[in-house]
């Protein structure tokens, strides 16, 4: 079965390295939901890593990713 999740990949400032950071707190069963879910809460998912890394953040974009779950 597939659903999504929601990828956040965090640029920095200091480094040419990005973070990656999957947000599993919700599941959706298709991309249109999972990019209605980012549009109506950009806030909530982006706070927690503005207070973590500052100033040293310097951009960021959301992805809805595809999982394949097994089925029993």
């Amino acid at each position: 079965m597939m659903y999504f999740v929601i990828t956040i990949v965090l640029m920095f400032n200091s480094t040419a390295e990005q973070g990656h950071r999957v947000y599993l707190e919700q599941t959706f069963k298709d991309t249109w939901a999972c990019h209605k879910y980012i549009h109506e809460n950009k806030i909530e998912l982006l706070t927690p890593h503005v207070i973590e890394y500052g100033d040293e953040l310097k951009s960021f974009t959301f992805f809805c990713e595809n999982r394949y779950a097994e089925e029993v």
